[in-house]
């Protein structure tokens, strides 16, 4: 009789074993599929910020394009503006040069 206890005994550990090695194979299973579906998440969230980012430089680099268009424009009219009122009137063009370097002369002479 303690034989055929002990042969039941060891048959259920045998069952046993069996049922928990498939647990643990079906458990590295998931845990590869989950760590795969994360892994491949991630990547897709890092690529979407890397798009983001990308649209934002873009737009960013377009405002300043636009804003240094605009500068150029300005300036341009700036100096058509002067060149017109150096035309008109040489003698006070002139003399607005000269003041203008007279003051620059003083200022930087008191640097050096």
């Amino acid at each position: 009789m303690a034989a055929s206890d002990l042969e039941k005994e060891i048959q259920e550990l045998r069952k046993e074993l069996a049922t928990l090695q498939q647990d643990m194979g079906k458990l590295a299973e998931d845990s590869g599929k989950a760590s795969k579906r994360m892994s491949e998440t991630a990547q897709e969230a890092g690529e979407k910020a890397l798009a983001k980012l990308e649209s934002e430089a873009q737009k960013l680099m377009d405002k300043l394009q636009g804003a240094g268009e605009r500068a150029v424009r300005g300036g341009e009219t700036v100096v058509a503006g002067v060149e017109e009122s150096i035309q008109e009137r040489p003698l006070v063009g002139t003399a607005a040069a000269l003041g203008i370097g007279f003051v620059l002369g003083m200022l930087l002479n008191r640097r050096s």
